[in-house]
C-alpha cells in the first residue's frame, strides 16, 4: 500500500496551495476507470471549512430563495404518498449534491456521501474493493478495455471486448458510468453475477466474480521497436513521481532513446506528483501551470530539481478524452515548453484545482478552489487540451497498454488497432540504429 506524503514532503515537492494538506488535480469520479481504481486525490484536514471560516446562519437562511428549498422539503413530507419511504438523509445529500452540480464543474467538483467518501479515500491510497476491470463507454455500452493482473475479473475469465450487459440482473443499458461503478464496487467477498455479451459467442453468458481489495500499479512500461519505450501513468497517486523516475532511469540504463508517455484515461491526481513527473522531463524553473485563485493574478507553478531522468531524449505524449486534470496539466506543460508533441484526442477539460473538505457526518465536499491555466495562459476548463496530431480510435478499438504485452516488435505494433500508439511511434525522431 502506498503511503501519503507528509506536509514537509509536500512543501519540498512544490505544493502550490498554502494551508492545504494535499491539493490535487483529479476527477473524483473517473469516467473510464470506474472499477479500476483509477483515482488519486488529496485531503484537506480541518473542520470542513477553509481557513476555519464559520458562516453566519443568515448566509443561507437569509437568502430569499431559501424558502424554495424549505418549501420543497415540507411538500415532500406532507404530500408524498409513501411517507415511510422518505429518507431525510438522502434528501439532504441530494440537495448538497445539487448545489455542487449547479456550479457547472462537471465531472470534477462533487459531493460525496459517507460511503462514497470512504471509497474516495481508499482509491487515494492506490487500492479499492472491486473486481479489477477498466471500462470504456465510448460505444454507449460498458465494454471492458482491460482486466488487471491478479484480479478477480481476470481469474473469472472476463476478457477485453466483453460488454457488461447486466450486473445481478440489473441492466446497464443507458446507465451512466457512475451508476455502473456503484453496482460493481462494494464490500469485499460479495459475489456479483455479470451478464456478458462477447463478440465471439452468440448468446449472453453469465460469469460470477467476487469483489476483493485490489492494489493498483499506476506506472507501467514496455519496450517497442527502435529503442522506444511506452510508459503509462494511470493516475498521480502518492509516490508516482518517484516510480516514473525509477522507470525512466531503468529504461535509459537498458538503452532506451525514445519515449511515448501514455496519459490516456488518466484522471489526474496530487499536485506535487504532477510537478514531480513534469520535473523528470524539463529543467528546473519551467512553468508547469498557472494557478489563478479568486480575485488574484495567476501564479506560476514550476518544475523542481536539475536532475530529471529524461531531460534530453525524445518524447511524445498520448492523450484522449479520458485524460483529465493533472494529466491535462502535464500534457499542456510539455507542449507549451516545447518539450513534446501531443497525439490523440482533445482532453476532458477539467481545469480546476480541487480541495476536499470532510464533514462531521463522514461526507465530503470536493470543490474547485482555483483555476489552472496552461503555461501560455490558456484556460482549460470545459475546453480541454488539443493534440498536435488528432488521431481518433475506431469505436471498437481499445488502447494498447504495457500490461497487454511486455514487448512489441514492429510487426506486432503495426498489427494493432491502436492507431494512436502507432501515430505516436511515427512522431518520434528516428534513432541512429533505425535511420
Amino acid at each position: 500500500m502506498k503511503r501519503l506524503l507528509t506536509d514537509a514532503e509536500d512543501a519540498r515537492a512544490g505544493e502550490p496551495v498554502a494551508g492545504r494538506s494535499l491539493a490535487y488535480l483529479a476527477r473524483p469520479l473517473a469516467m473510464t476507470g470506474i472499477a479500476a481504481g483509477a483515482f488519486a486525490f488529496g485531503v484537506f484536514v480541518g473542520n470542513g471549512l477553509p481557513g476555519g471560516m464559520v458562516f453566519a446562519e443568515s448566509s443561507l437562511t437569509g437568502n430569499a430563495t431559501f424558502a424554495t428549498l424549505e418549501e420543497t422539503w415540507e411538500l415532500i413530507h406532507a404530500e408524498w404518498p409513501d411517507p415511510q419511504a422518505i429518507d431525510d438523509e438522502a434528501l439532504i445529500y441530494g440537495a448538497a449534491s445539487g448545489m455542487i452540480d449547479a456550479i457547472g464543474d462537471e465531472g470534477h467538483s462533487a459531493f460525496l456521501d459517507p460511503e462514497m467518501a470512504i471509497e474516495f479515500a481508499q482509491a487515494r491510497q492506490g487500492e479499492f474493493v472491486g473486481i479489477g476491470v477498466e471500462v470504456d463507454a465510448r460505444c454507449g455500452v460498458p465494454m471492458i478495455s482491460r482486466t488487471m493482473p491478479g484480479s478477480p475479473a481476470r481469474e473469472a475469465g472476463l476478457l477485453p471486448g466483453d460488454v457488461i450487459a447486466a450486473v445481478d440482473e440489473v441492466s446497464t443499458r443507458r446507465m451512466a458510468v457512475d451508476g455502473l461503478r456503484d453496482l460493481i464496487l462494494g464490500s469485499e467477498g460479495d459475489t456479483l453475477t455479470l451478464t456478458i455479451e462477447r463478440p465471439t459467442v452468440s448468446e449472453p453468458i453469465e460469469i460470477e466474480v467476487a469483489r476483493r481489495t485490489i492494489e493498483v500499479d499506476p506506472v507501467t512500461w514496455r519496450w517497442l521497436p527502435d529503442q522506444t519505450v511506452q510508459l503509462r501513468i494511470e493516475g498521480f497517486e502518492p509516490g508516482v513521481a518517484q516510480e516514473v523516475r525509477n522507470a525512466l532511469a531503468s529504461a535509459r540504463l537498458q538503452g532506451a532513446q525514445r519515449l511515448i508517455l501514455d496519459l490516456r484515461g488518466n484522471p489526474g491526481g496530487l499536485v506535487p506528483e504532477v510537478i514531480g513527473v513534469a520535473s523528470q522531463f524539463m529543467d528546473e524553473g519551467k512553468t508547469v501551470f498557472l494557478e489563478q485563485q479568486r480575485d488574484q493574478e495567476p501564479q506560476p507553478m514550476k518544475t523542481v530539481g536539475r536532475d530529471g531522468a529524461w531531460l534530453d531524449l525524445a518524447l511524445v505524449v498520448l492523450i484522449d478524452e479520458g485524460s483529465a486534470s493533472g494529466a491535462e496539466v502535464l500534457a499542456a506543460a510539455l507542449r507549451d515548453n516545447g518539450r513534446a508533441e501531443l497525439v490523440g484526442e482533445t482532453t476532458f477539460g477539467t481545469g480546476t484545482v480541487l480541495s476536499t473538505y470532510p464533514q462531521e457526518d463522514g461526507s465530503s465536499v470536493v470543490l474547485g478552489t482555483a483555476f489552472w491555466l496552461t503555461p501560455r495562459g490558456d484556460h482549460i476548463w470545459k475546453e480541454g487540451v488539443e493534440p498536435d496530431r488528432v488521431i481518433t480510435l475506431e469505436r471498437d478499438a481499445l488502447p494498447s497498454q504495457p500490461e497487454d504485452d511486455p514487448e512489441l516488435n514492429r510487426i506486432e505494433l503495426d498489427a494493432l488497432s491502436d492507431v494512436q500508439l502507432q501515430e505516436a511511434f511515427s512522431a518520434l525522431p528516428a534513432t541512429a540504429a533505425s535511420s
